[in-house]
């Protein structure tokens, strides 16, 4: 895994996106932090702007994140990431992406 690319900076990057994200679309003011579960505590978040947030995550980091990949769902889909948790996936996918180099 790239030097720079740990959970804490993940969460940090993660974190500055939803609150873009919040600011553009109106809804500032509801705390953002690494124990926020996006989809359950950001009302404003729908599925139409989890691309954009992952897309927009991805750019910061200069990372690649499959466009099928939901990083704030369980792999199976059953449970709602924090962000904390989110920020986790983001690194597995960043350091299997790198073993495949």
């Amino acid at each position: 895994m790239c030097c720079t690319m740990t959970p804490e900076n993940v969460k940090v990057k993660l974190i500055e996106v939803f609150k873009e994200i919040q600011s553009d679309s109106g809804y500032e003011g509801q705390p953002i932090t690494e124990t926020t579960c996006p989809i359950n505590d950001l009302a404003w978040l729908d599925s139409y702007l989890w691309p954009v947030a992952i897309t927009m995550l991805a750019t910061e980091l200069n990372v690649n994140i499959p466009n099928d990949k939901n990083i704030f769902l369980s792999e199976d889909c059953t449970r709602r990431l924090t962000i904390n948790e989110s920020a986790d996936v983001v690194c597995e996918i960043v350091s299997k992406e790198e073993k495949r180099r």
